[in-house]
């Protein structure tokens, strides 16, 4: 099977995201903040955001900014492989002085998505085409007297086991990724640091569509569920080249590090 093309495929960008603890900064503030006038600042073309928040694992309580860009070319147009803005990118902001307010005013709470802050753009090396995540937001608030929309994002980092080669474990994502059947409601992405502070690192993330569809196969962390159970034995390929994978590379979850967050902000424009 040839590899799978993903020159054309989205960029996806992490930034570590602080609150200004110190100054008396809170979780609840911080969040009111973004989801009522963050949401407002603008996107460069082809670019969106959604804030996360982690749920468990590693980061639990922390935030991420998980930026999905329509491709790598889209992405160089406005930031630099150095991390610093290209002259397009301050033309942006130049002409939007409201904006730039805002990234003002967000600052008091605490750092933006930009340096200094620790980032790392990612490669898109696979994903699972018949996930029944649909493209959509990551996060929208409900009407009144529902809750909002906010999907589970699994950061879960990963490992090369000794003597393998990154290209032997890449020729086998990209020749087995299509025997990859996700829970109903997850999807599966397998992506590789290519700039920035996590070179190299690879990362499987896990789109998930609800609270609800997480703790329907994972309740607490690594503790699967009887329904998990049979997914698995009703997809023995699946769970075959896993193990499979395992004999080249460390799996998602314990003992690995990885954080679930949820969404908490997304951008609106």
């Amino acid at each position: 099977m040839p590899r799978h093309d993903t020159s054309n495929a989205p960029v996806f960008s992490l930034y570590y995201i602080a609150i200004d603890t110190e100054a008396g900064v809170t979780p609840e503030q911080f969040e009111a903040f973004v989801r009522h006038k963050g949401v407002h600042i603008p996107c460069y073309p082809g670019w969106r955001w959604t804030l996360l928040r982690g749920l468990r694992g590693e980061r639990a309580g922390q935030y991420m900014m998980l930026y999905e860009i329509d491709d790598a070319g889209q992405r160089d147009r406005y930031l630099a492989a150095d991390g610093n803005q290209t002259e397009l990118a301050r033309q942006f902001w130049r002409d939007r002085r409201e904006a730039r307010e805002l990234i003002r005013e967000w600052r008091k709470y605490g750092t933006f998505s930009e340096l200094p802050t620790i980032y790392t753009d990612y490669r898109l090396l696979a994903e699972n085409k018949k996930s029944t995540v649909a493209d959509g937001p990551r996060y929208q608030e409900g009407r009144p007297g529902e809750e909002p929309l906010a999907r589970v994002i699994g950061i879960h980092n990963l490992a090369l086991r000794p003597d393998v080669r990154a290209d032997t474990f890449e020729r086998f994502i990209a020749e087995n990724h299509h025997r990859i059947e996700d829970y109903p409601d997850w999807k599966f992405r397998l992506l590789k640091g290519e700039r920035g502070n996590r070179l190299d690192q690879y990362v499987v993330l896990m789109e998930i569509a609800s609270l609800a569809a997480l703790h329907a196969f994972y309740p607490d962390a690594d503790i699967a569920t009887a329904e998990a159970a049979a997914f698995a034995d009703a997809y023995r390929d699946t769970k075959k080249m896993y193990e499979e994978w395992k004999q080249l590379a460390s799996f998602s979850g314990s003992p690995q590090i990885y954080t679930d967050y949820l969404s908490v902000a997304e951008s609106l424009s």
